[in-house]
């Protein structure tokens, strides 16, 4: 029983690897477009020392 699953992986050894690292790479990215997604509807509100809205270039609304 060992021998036939150490024999498997070590036939098909390339192909897991790759599937594994494709995984990876798809929750990577995954994670960096839920990061951005979230960072973009956020809309933070950046205040001065005083506690004072501090107005932005892109930003053209007043508080």
């Amino acid at each position: 029983m060992r021998r036939t699953v150490t024999d498997f992986f070590s036939a098909h050894q390339g192909l897991i690897l790759q599937i594994i690292l494709g995984m990876v790479i798809v929750l990577f990215i995954g994670i960096l477009i839920t990061t951005y997604v979230v960072a973009k509807s956020a809309n933070p509100i950046f205040l001065d020392e005083s506690g004072k809205p501090v107005g932005s270039q892109t930003d053209t609304r007043s508080y």
